[in-house]
């Protein structure tokens, strides 16, 4: 049986939602952009998963306030699109 990934969705901010991605296959645990740090950090918490990495879709700033936060308490990695307007990213990436 193919490894299942599993998502988890919660409010974050007072108009968002965070996004989880966990591969129990491999342990890690994907944050979909970092919009607040302690609501990602009580999702961690509800879940029992451990960060790896952030994946950044963009630069405002309701989509990567939180990933200096993250990075921090919990060692993850962040990879998103070559753009100044994102600071912290450990990987870039771009279209193709």
């Amino acid at each position: 049986m193919a490894s299942a990934i599993r998502i988890h969705q919660f409010p974050c901010l007072s108009d968002n939602y965070g996004v989880l991605l966990h591969s129990a296959a491999t342990g890690e645990t994907v944050s979909i952009d970092a919009p607040d740090a302690s609501a990602v950090l009580a999702a961690l918490a509800e879940t029992g998963w451990t960060l790896t990495h952030i994946l950044v879709t963009h630069h405002h700033a309701d989509h990567v306030q939180g990933m200096a936060e993250l990075k921090s308490r919990t060692g993850c990695k962040a990879i998103g699109p070559a753009n100044p307007a994102i600071a912290g990213l450990d990987q870039t990436v771009a279209d193709g």
